[in-house]
């Protein structure tokens, strides 16, 4: 019967797999801890029919030492860089992954940035815990303001719904905008720089490919108001984060709410140190809702690829 192997199992991953009771016949093998090599994940998987995956590298030679293998359920979205596409083809073996499990918690998270930036909460949270006091400088009310939408994917439009209760103008840019200008006509579609001279928020949601990496050049950050704040939650590689950290340090915009970066863990650098920004380590997907959904849809990728219902496969 299917074994299922877990390699690299986060503490609350194995509280969630624990508390559900799987198929007759079906075994859950869970390991936490990272996986950093071939060696270790060989050992933790060797046997497996399916692996549940969280943040380890599925090597060719991984997958060749795994003769029983016959599906990886990639817990998340952009499985690119973890599992080795052509191994795994060659094989027959599929790969799946979880779509949407944190569309409101990211954007719930994008729209908190926002708020930490504008009333600079982390600046005067500082102020205090140091033993001082201080009302200045002022923050800002986001009420009438513009937020403009990078991408206009699920994580933005779940962003565009609560900007639009906050009381906020919003508008977006996407290659799709057709698509959506009937069921969202609360939104505006324009394009891309007219979005950057003129927003006040600009938040990014788009994936990361060829086709987005660097879009974000210092051609449209320097034209951002002096009044601008940028959110990212979306990935670091979309971004001049260099052009970015000139523009705070020498307060051209008025700040930045980051939870990623185009190297993780972020390296010193002086965005950092700045007053004016706000920053997070990645864990804008990261919600107890969140998790949940995402290792119930990752574990049912597979008891459903055994029933004979297969979803999400992406190869």
């Amino acid at each position: 019967m299917p074994l299922i192997a877990s390699p690299d199992a986060s503490p609350e991953t194995v509280g969630l797999l624990q508390s559900w009771k799987l198929p007759a016949g079906m075994t859950l093998a869970v390991e936490t801890g990272p996986v950093d090599n071939d060696a270790l994940l060989i050992e933790r998987c060797g046997k497996a029919d399916a692996i549940l995956l969280n943040w380890a590298k599925v090597s060719g030679a991984a997958i060749a030492a795994c003769p029983n293998l016959k599906i990886i359920s990639f817990l998340g979205i952009g499985v690119d860089g973890f599992v080795d596409f052509a191994a795994a083809q060659e094989r027959g073996i599929r790969v799946a992954n979880v779509p949407g499990y944190g569309d409101r918690t990211v954007a719930e998270h994008a729209i908190a940035l926002m708020f930490g930036v504008a009333r600079r909460v982390v600046q005067f949270d500082g102020v205090v815990r140091g033993g001082g006091w201080a009302e200045h400088p002022s923050g800002l009310e986001l009420k009438g303001r513009r937020i403009g939408l990078v991408g206009f994917g699920p994580i933005a439009r779940e962003t565009a719904r609560m900007a639009l209760g906050l009381g906020m103008e919003v508008v977006a840019w996407t290659r799709s905008a057709g698509r959506y200008r009937r069921n969202f006509s609360t939104v505006k579609f324009i394009d891309l720089a007219e979005l950057f001279a003129t927003s006040d928020v600009v938040s990014l949601h788009l994936s990361l490919n060829d086709a987005t990496r660097g879009l974000i050049d210092a051609v449209l950050l320097n034209s951002l108001k002096p009044s601008a704040i940028v959110i990212n939650t979306a990935r670091g590689g979309l971004m001049d984060y260099d052009c970015l950290e000139k523009l705070l340090a020498e307060n051209k915009i008025y700040g930045a709410g980051l939870d990623v970066f185009p190297t993780e863990p972020i390296p010193d650098r002086p965005l950092m140190h700045l007053p004016n920004v706000v920053l997070t380590p990645h864990i804008g997907f990261n919600s107890t809702a969140a998790l949940e959904r995402l290792v119930r849809g990752g574990l049912d990728n597979i008891l459903n690829f055994f029933a004979g219902k297969p979803q999400n496969l992406i190869v």
